[in-house]
């Protein structure tokens, strides 16, 4: 043998892992042996495309150039012209002394900060020699996008159909999936994401928006996508051809079976396209009327909505400092069935009977998001927000 490699172990991924896949793949007309002690499958199997990959097993190796990178555990079960050591990390940085013997009769280094800091460490001078590279040229990876239960009649045998379909014809691509059915499909290319009430970003960022299912009414999602000029895959429900879904124009319309998925066209994807909703006629339907609706939304902040279930004074409130009242009334006695808002949660406690402090006159309605710096420039009716809470002075009013 002319070149051989050791390394302890092969993991599934990482930079020496690389180092070996670039080698052997440019290289691969050379004499190398990489002998390994562990290591994983699938890395074993794409070296073996190349190069000849041994476990070692004890045996006494002969070579003319032996190379070690971290491990020098089998050097003296080695006869080699030349032992060799190769430096991938930043030794100093890592705070790790790499091992030494004293075989070895070169070492190399894979940037000038490794051979520098090396030799600060180890005081050997090390030859730079860039980590080989060979890159073929990549493929497109398509991103499809989903936002669907996870059940036969949302078409989860299609979606797992399909997917194989994508894998058969090696296809690169990523499945993004809002769904709480995380992990009903095992597939490595399927991203499982948190349902959330707005998708818009992630539908424009995706190649298609994918929906397979059996039956639909309206579909949401696939206006959505529409709307945004990002394509979808759909089944043939009779829906989508009225909201406007046209094959090969603005989507791929499939079959139920999936007989007829066109998949070199989908990777190849579609041009551009423009695409009308149908125009909603609500404004027909809905009685006519100015909102009184008075809203408190802002951010990541809260607010707590709360229903009075009996009376309470003035003065047993006057000191939280942060009620609203949605009624006209600034100030006087809180009725049972009158809404107010409070800004936190020890008021809210408070009125709630949620601690020994209480009056247990109220019950929470909902927790919202506030904006109460937008809600005093537009709305008359809600006073001006006092942001300091005085904690102290509502646990003294018992």
């Amino acid at each position: 043998m002319k070149n051989i490699f050791y390394f302890r172990h092969l993991n599934k991924i990482g930079g020496i892992e690389s180092f070996f896949y670039y080698l052997a793949k440019k290289y691969y007309k050379w004499d190398i042996t990489i002998y390994y002690n562990t290591g994983d499958l699938n890395q074993i199997k794409r070296l073996s495309k190349y190069v000849n990959v041994k476990k070692y097993n004890g045996e006494n190796i002969k070579c003319d150039k032996a190379f070690f990178n971290f491990n020098l555990d089998i050097i003296d079960n080695v006869e080699a012209k030349e032992y060799i050591q190769i430096a991938h990390g930043d030794y100093k940085s890592m705070a790790i002394k790499p091992n030494l013997n004293s075989k070895i009769t070169n070492y190399l280094g894979v940037s000038k900060q490794v051979c520098n800091t090396f030799k600060e460490i180890t005081g050997n001078d090390t030859l730079l020699v860039y980590n080989p590279i060979s890159i073929n040229k990549p493929k497109r990876v398509i991103n499809l996008i989903s936002a669907t239960r996870l059940t036969a009649e949302k078409g989860k045998n299609r979606i797992e159909k399909l997917a194989k379909l994508f894998d058969e014809n090696k296809i690169p691509y990523l499945w993004t999936i809002f769904t709480d059915d995380k992990n009903a499909i095992n597939n490595t290319n399927i991203i499982y994401m948190e349902p959330r009430l707005d998708i818009i970003n992630y539908i424009a960022n995706a190649d298609y928006l994918v929906q397979l299912s059996d039956n639909e009414g309206y579909c949401y999602s696939v206006v959505e996508s529409l709307c945004t000029g990002t394509p979808v895959i759909v089944t043939e429900c009779p829906v989508f051809d009225e909201i406007g879904v046209i094959n090969k124009k603005n989507g791929f319309i499939l079959n139920f079976d999936l007989s007829n998925v066109p998949i070199d066209e989908i990777y190849k994807g579609l041009p551009k396209f423009v695409y009308e909703p149908k125009k909603d006629n609500w404004d027909e339907i809905l009685e006519k009327g100015n909102s009184e609706y008075v809203s408190y939304f802002k951010g990541d902040d809260f607010m707590f909505e709360l229903e009075v279930i009996k009376s309470i004074p003035y003065s047993r409130y006057d000191n939280l400092v942060s009620i609203k009242r949605i009624n006209e009334d600034k100030k006087g006695e809180l009725f049972a069935g009158d809404i107010i808002v409070v800004e936190t949660e020890e008021e809210a406690n408070y009125l709630c009977g949620e601690n020994k402090y209480n009056l247990e006159a109220c019950k929470l309605k909902r927790v919202i998001a506030k904006d109460l710096e937008q809600a005093d420039k537009k709305i008359d009716k809600v006073e001006k927000a006092v942001k300091n809470v005085r904690k102290k002075k509502i646990l003294q009013d018992k």
